[in-house]
């Protein structure tokens, strides 16, 4: 046997499922990032901060940013 060979593990072989079409969306705009209409994928997330302690938010908003949050 090879590397990279595959073993027959006596299973039965699954049907190919058709892979749907995708819808076609509106590209909207958040701020300045694109979202949808084949824009590319945008990396977002949310503060765990109490919003009233401004300091701590804004922290922690500037650590999503420099590791490549776009969208908080």
């Amino acid at each position: 046997m090879t590397p990279g060979t595959p073993v027959a593990l006596g299973l039965p072989e699954l049907p190919v499922r058709p892979i749907a079409e995708r819808r076609l969306a509106r590209r909207i705009e958040v701020g300045p990032v694109a979202v949808g209409g084949g824009a590319p994928v945008s990396v977002q997330s949310m503060t765990t901060t109490r919003t009233s302690d401004i300091g701590a938010t804004l922290q922690q908003i500037a650590e999503l940013t420099a590791s490549g949050c776009q969208i908080a």
